[in-house]
């Protein structure tokens, strides 16, 4: 039925859950599959349209809570900043190799004989997409988060933006 099969993982419980169904599918077709985790790039991400849309309806606060000028910060200080940054990120890059290589152990403890990983940084829709484009596969298994319904109003979910980009077959999972 399928022959690539790609599962977007992160560690929860609804990843977890997405991880077991691809695990499952794999084995029984005897298929490759993909796992991918995704640091995103921006903590939040509005697109453009929705940002003015929230600002009009009052909803998102346009103004900055605080402004500060950088300019006569001390050096030390501005490096500290960007040594602190640089950590920080390679500490969730270290996070996600973890998870990623525990997701690829359980496939394979499972009977999965083909198991890719792949951590990226970016936007979490985007690079599942562009990863199961690569591999050609034609199943990406997502795990539903529940948004609230402002939530998913305004920022949308990586599942549902998925499946709106994604040219292949798509499953959520709750």
């Amino acid at each position: 039925m399928f022959k690539s099969i790609v599962v977007a993982y992160d560690g929860s419980a609804h990843s977890g859950r997405a991880l077991d169904i691809g695990t499952d599918l794999a084995k029984q077709g005897k298929i490759p599959l993909g796992i991918i985790f995704v640091v995103e790039s921006s903590h939040l991400y509005i697109p453009e349209d929705m940002r003015k849309m929230g600002e009009v309806e009052h909803l998102i606060d346009p103004t900055p809570k605080m402004i500060v000028n950088f300019e006569n910060a001390p050096a030390t200080m501005m490096s500290s900043m960007a040594q602190a940054s640089a950590d920080s990120q390679a500490a969730m890059f270290q996070y996600a190799d973890f998870i990623v290589e525990q997701a690829q152990r359980h496939a394979r403890d499972e009977g999965v004989a083909e198991v890719e990983t792949s951590v990226v940084m970016g936007n979490p829709a985007e690079e599942i997409v562009a990863f199961a484009s690569d591999r050609k596969a034609d199943l990406i298994i997502t795990g539903s988060r529940g948004f609230g319904k402002l939530k998913s109003l305004l920022l949308g979910s990586t599942s549902h933006r998925v499946t709106q980009l994604a040219k292949c077959s798509c499953l959520t999972v709750k």
